[in-house]
């Protein structure tokens, strides 16, 4: 299964990046192939419907068609498991 996930953060370099080497891993070992996309919370809103889902780590207060995702526990530890199961139920609808 292939699926794509817009990674943003504030730079669509630092933060994101941590988060979108976690993402892959575990989406890998649940059967499923990321072609992840590095991007900034500026340029989100053009690119809505052009993923599966969108994980941010840094606040976002828009309405999107795209699933948005908080990725601050990719960075923190704290609730990883729990959104890293979230991302994947989600990729397998």
């Amino acid at each position: 299964m292939n699926k794509k996930i817009i990674f943003a953060c504030t730079s669509g370099i630092a933060t994101s990046a941590v988060a979108t080497e976690k993402v892959v891993q575990y989406c890998k070992s649940h059967g499923i192939n990321v072609d992840a996309i590095q991007s900034n919370i500026g340029t989100i809103a053009q690119q809505d419907e052009m993923a599966d889902i969108i994980i941010v780590t840094s606040a976002v207060k828009m309405e999107l068609k795209t699933p948005i995702l908080n990725g601050l526990p990719l960075l923190t530890g704290f609730g990883e498991e729990e959104l890293l199961e979230k991302i994947v139920a989600i990729l397998k609808k």
